[in-house]
């Protein structure tokens, strides 16, 4: 039998990236970002940037909480520059975000990926998927694996062959 998990997961806690705000230019402006499962609104906060930095403002049980969070940039090969976000609790340079009370970074909230949980067995039916959508087939990995695509590389295309090759070894050695 098995350990049971006792760590929380990210997929579990609302997520702010800095690059889905970078795209939607809330890092420079003002705007809401809102955030549901079905039809259900789960959380609203309101994101006004000024270049440096952005606030964040948002209430959890009628309690009004109000956060800046610093941005860091880094420059890009071929010119331009990435944005990140500077964690308020350790000053990590991160691209997400994770609101509990307080929006921190996955190692501040010591949070762990959902696929982490995972059995192996799992882990290597979940890659396998992963390799066989890439290829541009379904995730259905009883199905042949797909044609190389038109606009794919071979090397890329052989790569994530043999990737697949290795998660159905860990699969049947699982």
């Amino acid at each position: 039998m098995g350990r049971e998990a006792t760590h929380r997961t990210c997929e579990s806690y609302q997520q702010l990236d800095v690059r889905e705000l970078s795209r939607s230019n809330l890092l420079t402006g003002t705007g809401t970002i809102t955030w549901s499962r079905g039809d259900r609104t789960t959380g609203t906060i309101s994101v006004q940037g000024d270049g440096d930095s952005v606030t964040l403002s948002y209430r959890i049980d009628g309690q009004k909480f109000e956060e800046r969070v610093r941005l860091d940039r880094t420059a890009l090969h071929l010119g331009g520059n990435r944005s990140w976000f500077l964690c308020p609790g350790c000053d990590r340079r991160i691209a997400v975000l994770y609101g509990g009370a307080r929006f921190r970074c996955r190692h501040c909230l010591d949070l762990r990926y959902a696929s982490q949980r995972e059995i192996p067995r799992f882990r290597a039916i979940s890659r396998i998927r992963m390799m066989r959508t890439k290829l541009g087939g379904t995730g259905n990995f009883m199905m042949p694996i797909p044609a190389r695509p038109r606009y794919m590389h071979h090397r890329t295309y052989e790569r994530l062959i043999r990737e697949e090759a290795e998660a159905l070894l860990a699969y049947t050695s699982a």
